[in-house]
C-alpha cells in the first residue's frame, strides 16, 4: 500500500528510535538472512512520487510513499503501480542516500507491478542491482524478508516466512486508482510484516533473490501482507520493456470455480472452468458462449478450476493467447460436448484519460471497453463523471458520480476529446448555464449546470 505523507503522524514518529532491523525473531540461520539482507539491501530504493486523484471531483496532487529495488544497471527500478504508475514527479532515495530524479516506463494495473528509470546523468555512486529468482519454487513455511520503507521508515527489514503461495482474493479487488487488479495472479502470503509504504518493496529468500514484490497489507489482522510472484512480474517487466506495455488476449467470459457444482451440471471432479456470465458484445457473445457453459479444453489443453484460486491460471491462458488469433474451445452444454471457436481481440486500456472540469465542478473519465463491462455501461460512448465535487455547480445540478454524458447544450457528445474541445470552448467563451444530456441507469436525464453563481475559492471544499 502507499503511504500519504499526511498519514505520518506524531505517534508514528515517535515510534522511530523503536523500530529493529527486524520485526519479529529471526527464523533461520542468523547468517543466512544477514547474507540476504547484503545481498539485496544495496539494490532497494525509497519512492516519493507525486501522484493525481480525480475522484473527489476535482484534481488533487499528493505525495505518496514506496519502495522499489533496482534490477538493470542502467538504473531499471520495479515497483507497484499503485505506487508510481500514474507519478507525474519521482524523488528516489539510493542506498547511499543520495536523491535522484525517475521516470515512469510504463505500468500494469492488472499485476500491479510498474517499471521506473533513474535518472543517473548527474550521479557518481554504485549502482547494485538485485537478483530475481523463482518464486514457483517457494514453499510454505520459507523465511523471507520483507524490504522496503514501512510508514516512510526507509531501509527497513522484517522476517517472517511464506504463509501461502496461492492466496485468491475473490470479488471486485480495485487498486486506489479504481483499476481492477490481481486477475491474473494468486498472490505469495507472508507474515513478514508488510505496512504502508513497504508497496512495491522486494520480499526476498535466503539465497539473497528477489521471489516478490510486496504490495498489500491488512488492517484487519496482524502479520499478514502479501506479495506479487517475482515469475509474474518477470512477465510484465519484459512486456514493458519490449512494448512499452503488456499486450494481452481477451474473450469477454467471467468465470466461477466449480466446487460443489458438479453434481448439477453433470462433469467429473476436477475438470472443466464454469462460465458464470458473458459480457455483451464480446467476442465470447459473438461466438455463441453462454452462462452455464463448461469449457474442459482450451486448444486441446484441458483446463479446471475446482477451486476459486485456479481461476487466475485460466484467465492469463487466454490473456497469453495470440491477440487475433482463433481459439478451440471443447464446452460442456446441456450434457452434449460442442467446440466453440473464438476470435480475441486485445484486452486494451483498463480506465480512460481523465478531464477535470474545474469550473463546472467534476471530473470525467474516457470510457474504455473495460469500463463498459466493469461499469455495466451501454458502449464507450460519451465520457464517464469520475467524481463530482461536494460544493459547485455540478452538485447542485444533481449531477452523480458514475453518469455518463452524451450531450452539452444538445449536441452530441461521442468522444472524450469531443468533450473535452467543447468545455475548453464554452469555458473560454464564459457560458454560465450548460445543459448535460446524461445516461443513468440506462435511462437519459437533462441537468442544468448554473457557474454564475460560483467562483474557484466558494468551490473549495
Amino acid at each position: 500500500m502507499k503511504l500519504t505523507m499526511k498519514a505520518l503522524t506524531s505517534f508514528l514518529l515517535a515510534t522511530v528510535l523503536s523500530v529493529n532491523v527486524f520485526a519479529g525473531t529471526p527464523l533461520g540461520n542468523q547468517e543466512d538472512i544477514y547474507f540476504a539482507r547484503d545481498k539485496v539491501m544495496p539494490a532497494l530504493i525509497h519512492i516519493q512520487p507525486v501522484i493525481t486523484d480525480y475522484r473527489t471531483g476535482k484534481m488533487r496532487k499528493q505525495s505518496v510513499v514506496g519502495s522499489g529495488v533496482i534490477f538493470h544497471e542502467d538504473g531499471y527500478v520495479v515497483t507497484n503501480y499503485h505506487v508510481a504508475g500514474k507519478a507525474e514527479r519521482i524523488i528516489c532515495t539510493l542506498y547511499d542516500k543520495e536523491q535522484v530524479r525517475a521516470e515512469t516506463i510504463g505500468g500494469d494495473p492488472l499485476t500491479d507491478v510498474a517499471v521506473i528509470k533513474l535518472d543517473l546523468s548527474k550521479y557518481n555512486g554504485k549502482i547494485d542491482i538485485a537478483e530475481f529468482g523463482d518464486s514457483d519454487s517457494l514453499g510454505v513455511g520459507q523465511t523471507v524478508l520483507a524490504m522496503g520503507s514501512p510508514l516512510a521508515l526507509a531501509r527497513s527489514v522484517s522476517c517472517g516466512v511464506v504463509s501461502t503461495t496461492d492466496r485468491y482474493f475473490p470479488g471486485d479487488t480495485r487498486l486506489p486508482s479504481g483499476e481492477k487488479t490481481g486477475i491474473y495472479n494468486n498472490w505469495i502470503q507472508t507474515d513478514a510484516a508488510i505496512n504502508p509504504g513497504n508497496s512495491g518493496g522486494p520480499l526476498v529468500d535466503l539465497d539473497g533473490k528477489v521471489v516478490g514484490i510486496n504490495s498489500r497489507a491488512t488492517i484487519l489482522a496482524n502479520n499478514i501482507g502479501f506479495s506479487i510472484p517475482i515469475n509474474i512480474v518477470k512477465e510484465v517487466i519484459n512486456s514493458i520493456l519490449s512494448d512499452g506495455k503488456v499486450i494481452r488476449s481477451w474473450i469477454g467470459v467471467q468465470c466461477q470455480e466449480l466446487q460443489n457444482l458438479e453434481g448439477w451440471f453433470g462433469t467429473d471432479v476436477n475438470k472443466g472452468v464454469l462460465i458464470a456470465s458473458v459480457d455483451p458484445k464480446s467476442p465470447a457473445e459473438a461466438a455463441g458462449l453462454q452462462a452455464g457453459d463448461i469449457i474442459l479444453k482450451m486448444d486441446d489443453q484441458p483446463v479446471s478450476a475446482r477451486f476459486a484460486e485456479e481461476l487466475p491460471a485460466f484467465y492469463k491462458m487466454i490473456a497469453d493467447h495470440p491477440v487475433g488469433s482463433n481459439m478451440e474451445l471443447t464446452v460442456f452444454r446441456n450434457d452434449k460436448t460442442i467446440y466453440v471457436d473464438v476470435i480475441t481481440h486485445e484486452l486494451g486500456e483498463i480506465l480512460g484519460k481523465d478531464l477535470e472540469c474545474e469550473r463546472w465542478g467534476f471530473t470525467v473519465k474516457a470510457i474504455t471497453k473495460q469500463m463498459t463491462v466493469d461499469n455495466q455501461l451501454e458502449d464507450t460512448l460519451g465520457v464517464y463523471v469520475s467524481g463530482v465535487k461536494r460544493v459547485g455547480p455540478a452538485a447542485e445540478g444533481g449531477l452523480r458520480r458514475g453518469d455518463v454524458i452524451r450531450g452539452v447544450n444538445e449536441k452530441t457528445i461521442l468522444a472524450f476529446q469531443e468533450f473535452r474541445d467543447t468545455y475548453t470552448e464554452l469555458t473560454e467563451a464564459g457560458a454560465q448555464r450548460i445543459l448535460l444530456t446524461v445516461k443513468r441507469f440506462g435511462s437519459t436525464k437533462f441537468i442544468l449546470i448554473k457557474v454564475n453563481s460560483h467562483t474557484p475559492a466558494e468551490e473549495e471544499e
